[in-house]
């Protein structure tokens, strides 16, 4: 899986056991940049029934651009009655803080750092993309953030949105959210 030859995601190379405060299992898969990113993403799934996508380890040293990104760039996974995942995408950015944190994103945005039509391309693949609320019937908060969905059994394919929103947008430098100014 790749965006734009800016980033690519491998194969599932490992399964592993999650231990700690929350147990489950991780799909381990490496990402690489154009920029020398390399690093080991996982989709968790825990016995409690929660998921996420995230960076696990960084397998050189990262660029400093991509400090935060262990930290704060974490997508947590809603599963919906038909099994499909439905994830919000928010994008690590400048905003309030000296350091990138999750804001607000268009796909007019993200189709400008991955340099392709985003929405597109991720519809192409299988996706339903919308707004958080019309996508999760469990939305509380963010319902007119934009969300995506994939069916249970291709999950993995969700590397590509928690990529863009997370690494791209660092890796751009994706500028001040609009929303922030008001």
């Amino acid at each position: 899986m790749d965006i734009g030859g800016l980033v690519k995601v491998s194969d599932i190379h490992v399964t592993r056991a999650i231990a700690g405060d929350k147990s489950g299992t991780a799909r381990v898969h490496t990402l690489e940049t154009s920029d020398g990113l390399r690093a080991e993403v996982e989709i968790r799934e825990f016995v409690d029934g929660s998921k996420e996508l995230r960076l696990t380890e960084f397998l050189s040293p990262p660029p400093p651009k991509y400090e935060h990104l262990n930290r704060n760039g974490s997508m947590t996974v809603q599963v919906q009655e038909d099994g499909s995942w439905v994830v919000l995408l928010r994008a690590l950015r400048l905003g309030g803080k000296d350091y990138p944190t999750l804001n607000y994103v268009t796909w007019e945005e993200l189709s400008e750092i991955c340099e392709l039509d985003f929405n597109a391309y991720l519809m192409s693949l299988g996706f339903q993309t919308g707004t958080w609320e019309e996508l999760n019937s469990k939305a509380a908060k963010f319902k007119d953030s934009l969300a995506v969905g994939i069916p249970g059994d291709r999950t993995e394919l969700l590397f590509l949105p928690w990529a863009a929103t997370r690494v791209v947008a660092l890796m751009k430098r994706l500028g001040r959210s609009a929303l922030d100014t008001k």
